[in-house]
């Protein structure tokens, strides 16, 4: 064997298994980073995800303030304010209502809770309107005159008025709960400054707050 062809011979003893090396990393090189793109879109997904649960938790959140808040605003078109207008309906269940109006407008709304603005809504939005309306699909002479509360001795119109009254009545002391939580505040801040003036040693009797 000449000297040339054994060199070719070791050289492709050599050169085949680097090859295959150098083959086998790159497949590897390649495998590599495949996993980390499929990692990469996992990990994506995953903050998605969880982006997504949190605008929903913010909007949930969003949606509850949004109902604390949701306070009637009488209109021209509210059911509550057509028929307070309409002459058909008794004046003094006219008067009634407007007194439970006032009565709501004065309100502090976010000194009252959640559930008891709910139920005061619901009574002014929904359920004056439709006492108000089944009371005059009756007869006016039928509705003044026949008792229908045999315990009471109470007529349509009687029974309409004891619950308009009844509503007033809620409504009132509602308003008076709010406004002690206002009071509340004022005394609280005539503390504050109270135990500021103490603590700056200052004679704060000329604007002590009466």
């Amino acid at each position: 064997m000449s000297f040339f062809t054994l060199l070719i011979l070791l050289s492709l003893i050599l050169i085949v298994p680097i090859f295959f090396v150098i083959k086998e990393k790159s497949k590897q090189a390649q495998v590599d980073t495949v996993h980390r793109h499929q990692e990469y879109l996992a990990a994506a997904a995953t903050n998605i995800d969880q982006n997504q649960t949190q605008i929903s938790v913010i909007e949930k959140i969003d949606d509850k303030k949004d109902h604390r808040l949701n306070v009637i605003h009488f209109s021209a078109h509210h059911p509550f304010i057509k028929l307070l207008y309409n002459e058909q309906v008794p004046h003094t269940f006219r008067a009634t209502m407007d007194d439970i109006g006032q009565q709501y407008e004065s309100t502090h709304h976010g000194q009252i809770t959640e559930s008891q603005l709910f139920t005061l809504n619901k009574l002014i939005a929904t359920r004056i309107p439709e006492l108000i309306t089944d009371y005059l699909s009756l007869d006016p002479q039928y509705a003044k005159t026949v008792v229908i509360d045999t315990d009471k001795q109470n007529t349509s119109y009687d029974t309409v008025l004891e619950q308009l009254n009844s509503i007033l009545d809620f409504s009132q002391k509602l308003n008076t709960q709010s406004q002690s939580g206002v009071v509340d505040k004022l005394l609280a801040s005539r503390r504050y400054l109270d135990d500021v003036y103490k603590e700056s040693g200052m004679a704060a009797d000329s604007l002590q707050i009466k």
